[in-house]
């Protein structure tokens, strides 16, 4: 059965690329790579590592094509891997994070490491879209605050066109969670967004 909105055609390109169509992956990439970039920098705040996620993402994809459920949605499935990558660059980030300070607060290297970069300065350079302009600039720092199981849930609403059941499946929890998890998201950005919180909804 074909999930709803599902373009017929991309089951055909699926089937072709599946057998290794070069031209059916390239426009399987060209359809759904910019979803996938959006979500990929909502969730890790960074161009260049948005960039990283995706291209892993569109790899991992292609390598597991096999075992994809025919008549699913492949933006649904390529969004699972995009944010379950994302969330794993965050926490390995984490852990170099709490190295770096562990080794500095031990004396090691005090003078030679520069201080982590806040994150008002991760975002300095806006993104592709929305985020080139102020409101965008604003989004992705407030964004950048929210904890990584949120900020993942945030992403994926922020994409427009994904159903709460979608969400639920892409990141593999409980539709309740996603909205509980939107819920605390969406107040903390309305409380550091003022004037702008309405940029935190979409509209449905």
């Amino acid at each position: 059965m074909t999930a709803p909105n599902v373009d017929p055609t991309e089951d055909v390109l699926i089937a072709r690329a599946i057998r290794g169509d070069v031209e059916a992956r390239r426009e399987l990439f060209e359809r759904f790579r910019e979803a996938a970039y959006a979500a990929a920098l909502r969730v890790t705040g960074r161009p260049e590592d948005a960039l990283d996620v995706v291209q892993d993402a569109f790899i991992k994809a292609f390598e597991s094509l096999a075992g994809f459920a025919r008549g699913a949605s492949f933006k649904t499935w390529l969004l699972r891997i995009v944010t379950n990558r994302a969330l794993d660059l965050l926490r390995a980030a984490k852990v170099r994070r709490a190295v770096s300070l562990d080794q500095r607060n031990d004396g090691h290297d005090r003078d030679a490491m520069p201080d982590p970069p806040s994150r008002a300065d991760e975002h300095e350079t806006p993104g592709a879209g929305l985020e080139r302009t102020e409101l965008g600039e604003r989004l992705a720092r407030a964004v950048a605050t929210l904890p990584p199981e949120q900020r993942a849930v945030f992403a994926l609403y922020a994409d427009g066109d994904l159903t709460y059941a979608d969400i639920a499946r892409i990141v593999g929890i409980p539709i309740g969670t996603v909205m509980s998890r939107l819920f605390h998201a969406r107040r903390r950005l309305t409380e550091l967004l003022g004037d702008l919180a309405p940029a935190v909804r979409r509209k449905d």
